[in-house]
């Protein structure tokens, strides 16, 4: 985990590996692959949005989560402290949904939610997500 983290944080590899990260080719592979449900790829828009967005502060949480670090524990002692109304919203294509049934019965008050997409619900599907937040009366 740490070797992983030091890897993508050093000033010559981690550099080459974003250089090569932060290509627009590489981005419509990998988030096509990961990302976007195969019957709705990402568009040209996504691709401009990414390397707009693109630069050095935005590479802190992607080292995070390419180095394991959000695997490295179980946030379930603080999701269970949660009080509030949760919504787990899994898009129709995501075959890890079926993983994520635990979280229904196990925490406070939440519920499970389908829609369609995959994994960036929010742009795959705006109105989707729209509807998911009127349903919580907002």
């Amino acid at each position: 985990l740490e070797r992983n983290y030091n890897f993508l944080r050093s000033p010559i590899f981690g550099n080459l590996a974003f250089s090569l990260l932060e290509n627009r080719s590489v981005i419509k592979f990998f988030s096509n692959i990961f990302l976007f449900a195969k019957s709705r790829p990402c568009d040209e828009q996504w691709l401009d949005e990414t390397e707009k967005e693109a630069c050095m502060p935005a590479r802190t949480p992607v080292q995070a989560f390419n180095a394991g670090l959000l695997q490295h524990r179980s946030f379930e002692p603080e999701l269970k402290e949660i009080t509030q109304t949760m919504w787990v919203v899994s898009g129709f294509g995501d075959s890890r949904a079926l993983g994520r049934q635990k979280y229904g019965s196990e925490l406070n008050d939440c519920s499970l939610k389908s829609i369609d997409g995959l994994n960036v619900l929010p742009w795959e599907n705006p109105a989707g997500v729209v509807e998911l937040i009127k349903d919580l009366g907002y």
